[in-house]
């Protein structure tokens, strides 16, 4: 999923980088308005899809692994506790 949205945004960079060309032109031809029409319509459908693949609720906390990761922290502390009271 990360690459997938990473790869939208450079997209979205490229489109940014050809409207700014596109605004800079001294007098564009029909050719480049239709290039920028469909680079508007690109660019919103991008921003859907990243949209859709954004988490729209935070990370779900799984207790066990909160639980897991705390009982092996005590562990490892236990440990080097009993290895440097020896």
């Amino acid at each position: 999923m990360w690459r997938r949205q990473k790869t939208l945004h450079e997209e979205l960079r490229t489109i940014a980088l050809f409207d700014r060309v596109y605004h800079h032109a001294p007098n564009p031809d029909p050719a480049a308005d239709r290039a920028y029409a469909v680079r508007q319509i690109r660019r919103s459908q991008i921003m859907a899809e990243i949209s859709k693949l954004s988490p729209s609720k935070p990370e779900y906390r799984n207790p066990a692994r909160i639980g897991s990761a705390v009982l092996l922290l005590c562990a490892v502390g236990y440990a080097t506790l009993h290895y440097l009271l020896k």
